[in-house]
């Protein structure tokens, strides 16, 4: 056996310029995603989600991310009907930061919807939860939804603005918009 590498001429005609391509990942003018510490021992695990200033090293990052938001309520949602898609909305005030719990997975669809954005109209895709546990900053005007990746899927996310029924900040997208549909589904690669 030799370590000889193969010439594409040996790879049968329907394949030999099949190669992969990896596409750098857009990111959104003001989306945030802070990767945050999970600290395990023998008894579980540890997540620290919120902190309005630094009191120790290494507590920088979480108070720096939230610094100047003022959040006026956190709400914890789980969606357990099987290939659902919860949004897309977008806001006009209000900020979202979201935190997909440990157990839980899911694939975020963001469209920057603000005319005068830098990144206008750019889409974003990226996975949130699994082992990684990271905070997902969405400012006002970035459409946001989410498909579940796992079953009974959980969403702990805090809010800049207190619900209103009476008047919502909160405008629909058709999450099957033909700008996004296709971008819902679980790629095999």
């Amino acid at each position: 056996m030799t370590n000889k590498p193969l010439d594409r001429s040996e790879i049968l005609d329907a394949f030999r310029d099949e190669r992969k391509i990896y596409h750098p990942k857009t990111v959104i003018d003001g989306v945030e995603v802070l990767n945050l510490n999970r600290f395990l021992d023998d008894r579980g695990l540890f997540v620290e989600l919120f902190r309005t200033k630094a009191t120790h090293p290494g507590s920088e990052p979480l108070a720096k991310f939230f610094e100047d938001l003022d959040i006026a309520q956190v709400n914890y949602s789980v969606v357990d009907a099987k290939s659902t898609i919860k949004g897309l909305h977008f806001h006009l005030k209000q900020y979202d930061i979201w935190y997909c719990p440990p157990g839980s997975k899911m694939k975020v669809v963001l469209w920057d919807l603000r005319s005068k954005s830098p990144t206008s109209d750019s889409i974003q895709v990226l996975v949130i939860g699994g082992e990684r546990d990271g905070l997902l900053k969405i400012p006002p005007g970035v459409a946001h939804g989410f498909r579940p990746l796992c079953d009974n899927c959980a969403l702990i996310y805090f809010v800049t603005q207190p619900f209103d029924p009476d008047a919502p900040d909160e405008f629909r997208v058709p999450w099957d918009h033909p700008r996004i549909v296709s971008l819902w589904d679980v790629e095999n690669a």
